[in-house]
Protein backbone atom coordinates (compact mmCIF):
# COMPACT_ATOMS: atom_id res chain seq x y z
CA UNK A 1 0.00 0.00 0.00
CA UNK A 2 2.27 2.82 -1.21
CA UNK A 3 0.36 4.44 -3.34
CA UNK A 4 -1.86 7.80 -2.62
CA UNK A 5 -4.99 6.04 -4.20
CA UNK A 6 -4.54 3.25 -1.92
CA UNK A 7 -3.91 5.39 1.00
CA UNK A 8 -6.95 7.67 0.15
CA UNK A 9 -8.60 4.65 0.08
CA UNK A 10 -8.06 3.48 3.30
CA UNK A 11 -9.40 7.08 4.72
CA UNK A 12 -12.40 6.70 3.23
CA UNK A 13 -13.28 3.62 4.67
CA UNK A 14 -12.07 4.49 7.86
CA UNK A 15 -14.74 7.41 7.38
CA UNK A 16 -17.17 4.80 6.68
CA UNK A 17 -16.77 3.31 10.41
CA UNK A 18 -19.70 5.69 11.08
CA UNK A 19 -22.26 5.02 8.28
CA UNK A 20 -26.11 4.64 9.19
CA UNK A 21 -26.05 1.08 7.72
CA UNK A 22 -24.68 -1.25 10.21
CA UNK A 23 -23.81 -4.23 7.09
CA UNK A 24 -21.55 -1.00 5.44
CA UNK A 25 -20.34 -0.70 9.24
CA UNK A 26 -19.64 -4.13 9.40
CA UNK A 27 -18.29 -4.45 6.41
CA UNK A 28 -15.82 -1.61 6.86
CA UNK A 29 -14.47 -3.23 9.36
CA UNK A 30 -13.73 -6.57 7.83
CA UNK A 31 -11.94 -4.65 4.95
CA UNK A 32 -10.21 -2.87 7.78
CA UNK A 33 -8.89 -5.61 10.15
CA UNK A 34 -7.47 -7.54 6.61
CA UNK A 35 -5.66 -4.98 5.49
CA UNK A 36 -4.01 -4.86 9.05
CA UNK A 37 -1.08 -2.83 9.43
CA UNK A 38 -1.21 -0.47 6.47
CA UNK A 39 -4.71 0.63 7.99
CA UNK A 40 -2.98 1.11 11.46
CA UNK A 41 -1.59 4.46 10.86
CA UNK A 42 -4.62 5.91 9.85
CA UNK A 43 -6.82 4.38 12.32
CA UNK A 44 -4.48 5.58 15.21
CA UNK A 45 -4.80 9.07 14.02
CA UNK A 46 -9.01 8.59 13.74
CA UNK A 47 -8.76 8.18 17.53
CA UNK A 48 -7.13 11.66 18.34
CA UNK A 49 -10.79 13.40 16.88
CA UNK A 50 -13.58 15.20 19.06
CA UNK A 51 -15.77 12.86 16.94
CA UNK A 52 -15.97 9.95 20.10
CA UNK A 53 -18.13 7.71 17.74
CA UNK A 54 -15.42 7.38 15.13
CA UNK A 55 -12.91 7.09 17.55
CA UNK A 56 -14.85 4.48 19.22
CA UNK A 57 -15.16 2.50 15.74
CA UNK A 58 -11.01 3.16 14.88
CA UNK A 59 -10.26 1.67 18.40
CA UNK A 60 -12.25 -1.11 18.00
CA UNK A 61 -10.79 -2.05 14.57
CA UNK A 62 -7.27 -1.67 16.35
CA UNK A 63 -7.83 -3.63 19.29
CA UNK A 64 -9.02 -6.24 16.41
CA UNK A 65 -6.12 -6.25 14.70
CA UNK A 66 -3.55 -5.94 17.40
CA UNK A 67 -4.01 -10.05 18.32
CA UNK A 68 -3.36 -11.11 14.35
CA UNK A 69 -0.21 -9.12 14.57
CA UNK A 70 0.80 -10.45 17.43
CA UNK A 71 0.15 -13.78 16.15
CA UNK A 72 2.27 -13.25 13.41
CA UNK A 73 5.31 -12.45 16.23
CA UNK A 74 4.44 -15.71 17.02
CA UNK A 75 4.85 -17.24 13.94
CA UNK A 76 7.88 -16.16 13.10
CA UNK A 77 8.87 -17.17 16.98
CA UNK A 78 7.81 -21.01 16.13
CA UNK A 79 9.06 -20.74 12.67
CA UNK A 80 12.71 -19.83 13.65
CA UNK A 81 12.74 -23.14 16.07
CA UNK A 82 11.49 -25.60 13.26
CA UNK A 83 14.21 -28.43 13.68
CA UNK A 84 15.06 -26.65 17.10
CA UNK A 85 13.47 -25.51 20.15
CA UNK A 86 12.23 -21.57 20.44
CA UNK A 87 13.44 -18.96 21.87
CA UNK A 88 12.18 -18.57 25.69
CA UNK A 89 13.10 -15.09 26.61
CA UNK A 90 11.35 -13.72 23.11
CA UNK A 91 8.07 -15.38 23.84
CA UNK A 92 7.84 -14.32 27.09
CA UNK A 93 8.38 -10.93 26.10
CA UNK A 94 5.41 -11.65 23.32
CA UNK A 95 3.37 -12.94 26.24
CA UNK A 96 4.00 -9.48 28.09
CA UNK A 97 3.11 -7.47 24.91
CA UNK A 98 -0.25 -9.00 24.83
CA UNK A 99 -1.01 -8.19 28.66
CA UNK A 100 0.78 -4.98 28.48
CA UNK A 101 0.97 -3.48 24.85
CA UNK A 102 2.52 -0.61 25.70
CA UNK A 103 5.62 -2.34 28.17
CA UNK A 104 9.04 -2.31 26.91
CA UNK A 105 11.07 -5.11 26.38
CA UNK A 106 14.37 -3.54 26.52
CA UNK A 107 13.34 -2.68 30.69
CA UNK A 108 12.93 -6.26 31.38
CA UNK A 109 16.17 -7.28 29.27
CA UNK A 110 18.10 -4.56 31.35
CA UNK A 111 16.44 -6.05 34.78
CA UNK A 112 17.62 -9.98 33.96
CA UNK A 113 21.17 -8.21 32.82
CA UNK A 114 21.87 -6.74 35.94
CA UNK A 115 20.66 -9.81 37.89
CA UNK A 116 23.31 -11.85 35.28
CA UNK A 117 25.92 -9.04 36.31
CA UNK A 118 25.27 -9.40 40.21
CA UNK A 119 25.26 -13.60 40.01
CA UNK A 120 28.53 -13.61 38.14
CA UNK A 121 29.66 -11.22 40.27
CA UNK A 122 28.95 -13.23 43.45
CA UNK A 123 30.00 -16.23 41.21
CA UNK A 124 33.47 -18.46 41.88
CA UNK A 125 34.90 -18.81 38.45
CA UNK A 126 35.47 -22.46 39.90
CA UNK A 127 32.03 -23.09 41.30
CA UNK A 128 30.70 -26.54 41.74
CA UNK A 129 27.15 -26.91 40.70
CA UNK A 130 25.91 -26.88 44.08
CA UNK A 131 27.56 -23.72 45.27
CA UNK A 132 25.92 -22.25 41.60
CA UNK A 133 22.74 -22.92 43.04
CA UNK A 134 23.14 -21.60 46.26
CA UNK A 135 24.58 -17.88 44.94
CA UNK A 136 21.48 -18.04 42.51
CA UNK A 137 18.90 -18.76 45.07
CA UNK A 138 20.06 -16.65 47.53
CA UNK A 139 20.73 -13.58 45.11
CA UNK A 140 17.53 -14.29 43.78
CA UNK A 141 15.32 -15.27 46.91
CA UNK A 142 17.00 -13.43 49.48
CA UNK A 143 18.78 -10.75 48.25
CA UNK A 144 16.32 -9.59 45.76
CA UNK A 145 13.37 -10.92 47.68
CA UNK A 146 11.54 -12.77 44.50
CA UNK A 147 9.27 -14.96 45.91
CA UNK A 148 5.63 -17.21 44.71
CA UNK A 149 2.90 -15.43 44.86
CA UNK A 150 0.56 -17.46 47.27
CA UNK A 151 -1.84 -14.97 48.28
CA UNK A 152 -3.03 -14.59 44.85
CA UNK A 153 -2.12 -16.96 42.52
CA UNK A 154 -4.73 -16.52 40.02
CA UNK A 155 -3.54 -12.70 39.26
CA UNK A 156 -2.74 -12.65 35.72
CA UNK A 157 0.46 -10.58 36.76
CA UNK A 158 1.88 -13.44 37.67
CA UNK A 159 2.51 -14.66 34.15
CA UNK A 160 3.95 -11.26 32.40
CA UNK A 161 7.88 -10.85 32.72
CA UNK A 162 7.64 -7.04 33.56
CA UNK A 163 5.31 -7.80 36.46
CA UNK A 164 7.23 -10.84 37.83
CA UNK A 165 10.25 -8.11 37.91
CA UNK A 166 8.66 -5.32 39.04
CA UNK A 167 6.77 -6.98 41.51
CA UNK A 168 9.05 -9.91 42.63
CA UNK A 169 6.07 -12.36 42.62
CA UNK A 170 5.34 -15.09 40.33
CA UNK A 171 4.04 -18.59 39.20
CA UNK A 172 6.56 -21.80 40.06
CA UNK A 173 6.58 -21.92 35.85
CA UNK A 174 7.58 -17.37 35.87
CA UNK A 175 9.93 -17.57 38.83
CA UNK A 176 11.47 -20.71 36.99
CA UNK A 177 11.85 -18.86 33.85
CA UNK A 178 13.36 -16.52 35.57
CA UNK A 179 16.61 -18.60 36.83
CA UNK A 180 16.71 -19.90 33.59
CA UNK A 181 16.80 -16.73 31.77
CA UNK A 182 19.39 -15.32 34.07
CA UNK A 183 21.48 -18.04 34.46
CA UNK A 184 21.68 -18.49 30.82
CA UNK A 185 23.45 -15.38 29.92
CA UNK A 186 26.28 -16.87 32.00
CA UNK A 187 25.66 -20.03 29.93
CA UNK A 188 25.03 -22.23 32.97
CA UNK A 189 22.84 -25.14 32.75
CA UNK A 190 19.71 -23.86 34.53
CA UNK A 191 17.09 -25.92 32.94
CA UNK A 192 13.11 -26.48 33.31
CA UNK A 193 11.35 -29.61 34.79
CA UNK A 194 7.85 -29.67 33.95
CA UNK A 195 5.98 -31.73 36.31
CA UNK A 196 2.04 -32.47 36.32
CA UNK A 197 0.95 -29.75 38.49
CA UNK A 198 4.33 -27.98 39.25
CA UNK A 199 7.47 -26.74 37.38
CA UNK A 200 10.86 -26.30 38.87
CA UNK A 201 14.16 -26.60 37.53
CA UNK A 202 17.40 -28.12 37.78
CA UNK A 203 20.54 -27.89 37.48
CA UNK A 204 21.43 -30.10 34.34
CA UNK A 205 24.15 -32.94 34.72
CA UNK A 206 24.57 -36.20 33.03
CA UNK A 207 23.78 -37.74 36.50
CA UNK A 208 22.69 -36.41 40.05
CA UNK A 209 20.99 -33.05 38.71
CA UNK A 210 20.49 -30.46 40.90
CA UNK A 211 16.71 -29.96 41.36
CA UNK A 212 14.98 -26.87 42.99
CA UNK A 213 11.72 -24.97 43.53
CA UNK A 214 11.93 -21.47 42.93
CA UNK A 215 8.16 -20.67 44.19
CA UNK A 216 9.74 -22.14 47.33
CA UNK A 217 12.44 -19.90 48.22
CA UNK A 218 15.00 -22.10 45.58
CA UNK A 219 14.28 -24.95 48.24
CA UNK A 220 16.70 -28.01 46.81
CA UNK A 221 14.39 -31.37 46.38
CA UNK A 222 15.41 -34.84 46.40
CA UNK A 223 13.87 -37.24 43.85
CA UNK A 224 11.80 -38.65 46.31
CA UNK A 225 10.15 -35.45 46.96
CA UNK A 226 10.26 -34.86 43.15
CA UNK A 227 7.73 -38.34 42.83
CA UNK A 228 5.86 -36.91 46.09
CA UNK A 229 4.71 -33.91 44.25
CA UNK A 230 3.25 -35.67 41.20
CA UNK A 231 1.63 -38.25 43.47
CA UNK A 232 0.15 -35.46 45.47
CA UNK A 233 -1.38 -34.14 42.02
CA UNK A 234 -2.89 -37.49 41.38
CA UNK A 235 -0.38 -38.80 38.80
CA UNK A 236 1.76 -42.09 38.75
CA UNK A 237 5.52 -40.86 38.53
CA UNK A 238 6.96 -41.92 35.31
CA UNK A 239 10.75 -41.04 34.80
CA UNK A 240 10.59 -38.85 31.73
CA UNK A 241 8.40 -36.48 33.93
CA UNK A 242 12.00 -35.12 35.14
CA UNK A 243 13.56 -34.41 31.95
CA UNK A 244 13.90 -30.88 30.66
CA UNK A 245 11.26 -29.17 29.32
CA UNK A 246 11.47 -27.46 25.93
CA UNK A 247 10.75 -23.93 25.46
CA UNK A 248 8.21 -24.63 23.30
CA UNK A 249 6.18 -26.44 25.92
CA UNK A 250 7.23 -24.29 28.62
CA UNK A 251 5.63 -21.31 26.64
CA UNK A 252 2.36 -23.31 25.90
CA UNK A 253 1.87 -24.39 29.25
CA UNK A 254 2.67 -20.42 30.91
CA UNK A 255 -0.47 -19.64 28.51
CA UNK A 256 -2.63 -22.18 29.18
CA UNK A 257 -2.13 -20.90 32.70
CA UNK A 258 -3.03 -17.49 31.55
CA UNK A 259 -5.95 -18.44 29.41
CA UNK A 260 -7.56 -20.12 32.40
CA UNK A 261 -7.15 -17.42 34.47
CA UNK A 262 -8.84 -15.32 32.01
CA UNK A 263 -11.45 -18.21 31.60
CA UNK A 264 -12.63 -18.47 34.81
CA UNK A 265 -12.87 -14.25 35.26
CA UNK A 266 -15.12 -14.75 32.13
CA UNK A 267 -12.47 -12.52 30.15
CA UNK A 268 -13.20 -15.16 27.21
CA UNK A 269 -12.10 -13.08 24.24
CA UNK A 270 -8.47 -13.21 26.00
CA UNK A 271 -8.61 -16.86 26.59
CA UNK A 272 -9.34 -17.53 23.43
CA UNK A 273 -6.56 -15.36 21.77
CA UNK A 274 -4.49 -17.01 23.84
CA UNK A 275 -5.87 -20.07 22.57
CA UNK A 276 -4.96 -19.25 19.12
CA UNK A 277 -1.44 -18.44 20.07
CA UNK A 278 -0.29 -21.79 21.27
CA UNK A 279 -2.13 -23.42 17.98
CA UNK A 280 0.42 -20.97 16.09
CA UNK A 281 3.41 -21.98 18.41
CA UNK A 282 2.30 -25.46 17.60
CA UNK A 283 1.67 -25.40 13.81
CA UNK A 284 2.88 -22.29 12.55
CA UNK A 285 1.40 -23.08 9.26
CA UNK A 286 -2.07 -22.88 10.65
CA UNK A 287 -3.76 -19.55 10.91
CA UNK A 288 -6.77 -19.83 13.82
CA UNK A 289 -7.42 -15.90 12.86
CA UNK A 290 -8.74 -17.02 10.15
CA UNK A 291 -10.26 -19.84 10.72
CA UNK A 292 -14.76 -19.77 11.12
CA UNK A 293 -15.75 -21.25 14.86
CA UNK A 294 -18.82 -23.13 14.88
Amino acid sequence: MNNQKALGQISYLIQLLTDRDEFVRQAVRAQLIELGEDALPFLEMAIRPEDISLRNQAQEVINAIFPIKLGEKFRQLAQKGLGRDVDLEAGMLLIMEFGYPDSDPKICQENLDDLAHKLEQNLAPDADPSHTVRTLTHLLFQQSKFKGNKENYSDPDNSYLNKVLEHKTGLPITLSALCILVAGRLGLPIVGVGLPGHYFVKYNLPKNAIFFDPFHQGRLLNRTECIQIVEQFGHPFEEHFLSQATNRETLIRMMNNLAQVYQSSDEVDKAETLSKFIKILINPSRNPFSEKTS
